[in-house]
């Protein structure tokens, strides 16, 4: 894991980011895992959007213990960025099986974004509106109530590193 300094000043400063090639994954990160993942765990699936016919946004919450490859990047960013510890940080993974887009929203959390499969693009609404494509291995952070759309350009997967606390000025 790895992040130049002018992005953690960036993200410290609580504007979008995108690093790109911020973890080298070994584990292929497709519907097949997914599958597996569901079937060994008994977790739910929650639906994000009600677009129907498999066309939906998928979320499965608190995964972080599940994936042992992603499960140190929550660590490594809550200790690097010094969030407040709070019992709702965790990831959850995100999928789609089409290309899609969402509704503008913002988050009640801190959210950095790991692409695992396919290619996504982060609209975010500022100052003024940039794109910010995510392939796999790819980090996106969002600070919380920055309005954004995600759309998914492919099928993808995609992991939210969320914190709920807030950053300890440093």
């Amino acid at each position: 894991m790895l992040i130049p300094e002018s992005e953690i000043i960036s993200i410290r400063e609580n504007k979008a980011t995108l690093i790109k090639n911020f973890i080298s994954l070994k584990l292929n990160y497709d519907f097949n895992l997914l599958s597996q993942l569901l079937e060994k765990n008994d977790l739910p699936i929650y639906v994000k959007s009600t677009i129907g016919n498999m066309r939906d946004v998928f979320q499965i919450r608190k995964v972080t213990n599940l994936f042992e490859e992603i499960k140190p990047t929550i660590n490594f960013l809550g200790d690097l960025f010094c969030y407040e510890k709070k019992e709702n940080d965790g990831i959850d993974l995100f999928f789609s099986f089409v290309s899609q887009a969402g509704t503008p929203h913002w988050d009640e959390e801190d959210v950095f974004i790991l692409g695992l499969q396919g290619e996504v693009m982060y609209k975010i609404f500022g100052v003024e509106t940039k794109n910010y494509i995510v392939k796999k291995g790819d980090m996106i952070f969002i600070p919380k109530g920055l309005k954004h759309k995600v759309i998914a350009l492919s099928p993808r997967i995609v992991a939210s590193v969320g914190f709920w606390g807030n950053k300890k000025n440093v």
